[in-house]
């Protein structure tokens, strides 16, 4: 197939690229100017500038069979967390623009990166994708409506639509601001790890590589489309997490609290069960599994 993948200098994009190619498909990456170009990973791969305008893309997408679409702006911590304006062109307007351009260019098949973030405290865990979404910020807002934005404009395009609810996803080459990245990088330097608030606070935790095969699944042609939450199947505990890096990166042990307590605390986790049934998706990765293959990844890469 001929695939666009919006974001493809971003990180899961690189993952996802190299995947395509190896799976023998021709890959268009696409990014803003100044974003850099995905990591070159055989042939079949051409790169392409864009503003995400709907006229930038058609001309792009002319003869492609799918589309996936990674790019958008995430919540940073310098960001109000109700504030809607920072997220809707980025994540709103150019998804408008790109279900448009898909259907001028005839392709078949779009799969959009939404995110855990489209559920709050106000659902019930474990998460399913038949209850209504209760998004926990401005950019979980901004993601739902972009799923049902796409919801509303495919059926009239004739293109099979897969929304991915994404859980927080790791791996080599992640920004270190996230808790667990921060231990990764931590226990790399073989430095202490300092545990605050409740230990029993966790994360659904989803190594890149099954974020990536959960997109590979839906672009099989097996795929009916649909919403799907995609997670680890599990939510792990900050010391969970902790003790995990600090064992896998040979810090064990390295771990102290500091104004540390440990209260009941829900796991706020997806049921991924429905993806399991229709896409025939599960991870691959528990989080040991994830953790050593990053270090595997990474080193790697350093010795290029």
């Amino acid at each position: 197939m001929k695939i666009a993948v919006t974001g493809a200098s971003g990180f899961i994009g690189r993952y996802l690229v190299e995947a395509l190619l190896a799976d023998g498909h021709q890959v268009v990456a696409l990014g803003r100017a100044g974003s850099g170009k995905p990591a070159q990973a055989g042939g079949g791969l051409i790169a392409e500038e864009t503003d995400y305008s709907e006229q930038s893309l058609t001309g792009i997408f002319a003869g492609l069979d799918a589309v996936v679409h990674l790019a958008g702006r995430r919540m940073t911590r310098e960001d109000e967390p109700n504030r809607l304006a920072p997220f809707v062109e980025p994540n709103v307007l150019a998804t408008e623009n790109l279900m448009r351009a898909a259907k001028a260019a005839g392709a078949s098949k779009v799969a959009i990166a939404s995110t855990i973030a489209v559920y709050s405290a106000r659902n019930e865990a474990p998460y399913r994708e038949t209850e209504v979404p209760q998004p926990l910020n401005a950019y979980g807002l901004s993601k739902l409506m972009a799923e049902q934005y796409a919801n509303l404009y495919a059926p009239t395009a004739g293109i099979v639509l897969t929304n991915l609810r994404f859980a927080a996803v790791y791996g080599h080459g992640e920004k270190g601001t996230p808790a667990l990245m921060r231990f990764i990088n931590e226990a790399t330097e073989k430095r202490t790890l300092t545990l605050q608030g409740n230990r029993l606070i966790s994360v659904d935790q989803l190594y890149v590589r099954d974020a990536v095969g959960a997109i590979l699944a839906a672009l099989d042609d097996k795929n009916p489309g649909g919403t799907f939450n995609i997670g680890c199947g599990d939510a792990y505990t900050v010391v969970e997490m902790a003790e995990t890096v600090n064992s896998v990166f040979g810090n064990a042990g390295n771990l102290v609290t500091e104004n540390s307590h440990e209260a009941p605390a829900r796991k706020n986790r997806m049921d991924i069960s429905h993806a399991a049934a229709v896409l025939g998706w599960r991870p691959r990765y528990g989080l040991a599994e994830g953790l050593s293959d990053f270090l595997a990844t990474r080193d790697k890469a350093c010795d290029r």
